[in-house]
C-alpha cells in the first residue's frame, strides 16, 4: 500500500485510542520516552514515591487494556503501562527491532530513561512473552514477574490461532469471529476497545504487515532458558484458553522454573484481566506484596 493509504488509518487509530483512554479510572499522565529504537508511549498512574510496576499489554490491545486493573494496582504502585514498540499503539518505531535481544535492549533503555533500577512486571499474552524475554537478557532489572496467558513462551500456539489472526486481516467479520473465539459468550469487549482493535487491524492491513500481527517474534523458550530464571514468577492461565493447551503450558512451566507459582483460573480465557479483573487484581497484589 502507498504511504497515503497507511496515513489514512493512523488518525482513525489515534482517535480510537483517545476514546479508549476515557475508560481509565484514575488520574494519569501520558508521555513519550525516547530510546534508540524509537519513541515509547507510556500511561502512568500512582504516586511517584511508590515502587514501580511495569505493565506490558497483549498484541494489538495497547496499554489501554489495563483499565480494569489500574485502579487497585495504583494504590500500592507507581503503575507504568508501556506501549510495546513495534506493536500497533502510540509508540513510534524509528529503528526496527530485529531480534529478541533488541526487544530486551529497548525495554532496558525505557527503564534507564525512567531511572528505574529494578521493578515488578505484569505482562499479558505478548506482554508476558516480552517479560520472560527480558528476564533472559536483563534479570537484574526484575524483582518479581506476573505472566498472564503468555503468548507461546511455554508451548506453541494451536494452528487455529493463525487462522483467526489472518481472518481478522482478510475478512470483514474477522475481528468479530476472533473475539467470539476468545470469549465465547462469557464476555463482551467494551465498544471503545473493540473499535481500537478494529482500526489497529485496518492500519496493519494497510501497512502490509499482516504477517506480524503478533509482532516480530513468537518464541517457545528452551528448557535451559526457563530453568535459568531466578526471579519469582506467578503464572496464571485460564481454564477456557483456546490459543494453546493451557494444562500443557502450566505443567511445563512448573517442571522447569524453580521459583514459580502457577494457577488455573476458572471461568476465564486468554484475556483474563478483563474477564475477571477483581480476582486478577487481588491475586497479582497478593503475589507482589506478599499480603494475604
Amino acid at each position: 500500500m502507498a504511504e497515503l493509504d497507511i496515513l489514512k488509518y493512523e488518525p482513525a487509530y489515534l482517535q480510537s485510542y483517545a476514546n479508549s483512554l476515557e475508560l481509565w479510572p484514575v488520574e494519569y499522565t501520558s508521555y513519550f520516552v525516547q530510546t534508540s529504537y524509537g519513541k515509547t508511549h507510556i500511561i502512568e498512574s500512582g504516586e511517584k514515591e511508590l515502587p514501580p510496576l511495569i505493565l506490558l499489554h497483549g498484541a494489538m490491545m495497547s496499554s489501554v487494556m489495563w483499565y480494569p486493573n489500574v485502579l487497585e494496582w495504583s494504590k500500592k504502585y507507581r503503575v507504568i503501562a508501556i506501549d510495546i514498540l513495534g506493536d500497533k499503539n502510540k509508540s513510534i518505531v524509528e529503528k526496527e527491532l530485529r531480534t529478541r535481544e533488541d526487544y530486551a535492549n529497548w525495554l532496558r533503555e525505557v527503564f534507564d530513561k525512567l531511572s528505574i533500577e529494578k521493578a515488578d512486571i505484569v505482562g499479558l499474552s505478548y506482554g508476558a512473552l516480552n517479560t520472560v524475554n527480558f528476564l533472559m537478557y536483563a534479570p537484574e532489572r526484575v524483582n518479581k514477574a506476573v505472566l498472564l496467558s503468555p503468548a507461546e513462551t511455554f508451548v506453541h500456539f494451536d494452528p487455529l490461532f493463525y487462522s483467526y489472526v489472518f481472518g481478522m486481516i482478510e475478512n470483514k467479520d474477522g475481528i468479530e469471529k476472533f473475539f467470539k473465539w476468545i470469549f465465547e459468550d462469557r464476555y463482551s469487549i467494551h465498544p471503545y476497545l473493540y473499535k481500537q482493535n478494529e482500526t489497529a487491524i485496518k492500519w496493519t492491513a494497510a501497512s502490509g504487515s499482516a504477517a506480524s500481527t503478533e509482532n516480530k517474534f513468537l518464541y517457545v523458550f528452551s528448557d535451559e532458558e526457563l530453568a535459568s530464571i531466578q526471579a519469582p514468577l506467578f503464572l496464571l492461565l485460564g481454564e477456557h484458553e483456546v490459543m494453546y493447551d493451557a494444562k500443557e503450558a502450566l505443567n511445563r512451566a512448573a517442571s522447569l522454573v524453580e521459583n514459580i507459582t502457577v494457577g488455573m483460573v476458572k471461568g476465564v480465557g486468554h484475556l483474563m484481566s478483563m474477564e475477571n479483573p477483581e480476582y486478577i487484581n487481588q491475586s497479582v497484589l497478593t503475589f507482589l506484596t506478599d499480603e494475604e
